[in-house]
């Protein structure tokens, strides 16, 4: 098995732009220095723009019990169900539109050919996280596989 993170193992740090806190859930390389991959919840409690990520691509998932609206120069991206997500490029403006304040998983990435996604897994990842109870993980508890393992779980992955 994998080293298991628990919430209370995540680090609060406030957003880039200010408008929010994100809870850092895990980190490659670790440290406080730059990243490549990074994971992370974030608590949405009011509308407003999100911090951009020059270089990187974004993977954006809902985590929390109420939707939230995405809104690019382009399109807007509804995510109403645990574990609807959008991709996008890092520096692509987001504005999120609330009703009521949830909560959304971001994963961040250098690495260009990086997998992301949710669901049911049977290949070897090198995160996993379930965003609701299964029977390996307590709901907002991650594995972290180094080397990459196969694991059998429905939740949010990286290959």
């Amino acid at each position: 098995m994998g080293h298991e993170i628990r919430p209370e193992d995540w680090q609060a740090q406030p957003w880039k732009n200010g408008g929010g806190v994100t809870h850092e859930i895990v980190r490659w390389p670790a440290g406080d220095g730059p990243y490549d991959i990074r994971v992370s919840l974030a608590q949405v409690t009011r509308s407003g723009p999100f911090s951009r990520f020059p270089g990187y691509r974004r993977w954006t998932f809902l985590a929390g019990a109420r939707s939230i609206e995405l809104w690019t120069e382009h399109d807007t991206h509804v995510l109403g169900l645990l574990g609807d997500h959008v991709e996008l490029d890092g520096d692509v403006a987001i504005d999120a539109v609330v009703a009521q304040p949830t909560e959304l998983v971001n994963v961040v990435s250098r690495w260009p050919h990086l997998r992301v996604g949710y669901g049911q897994v049977r290949h070897p990842v090198r995160f996993a996280m379930a965003l609701a109870p299964t029977y390996q993980l307590a709901a907002r508890h991650a594995l972290v596989f180094d080397p990459p393992q196969p694991v059998a779980l429905h939740g949010l992955w990286i290959v």
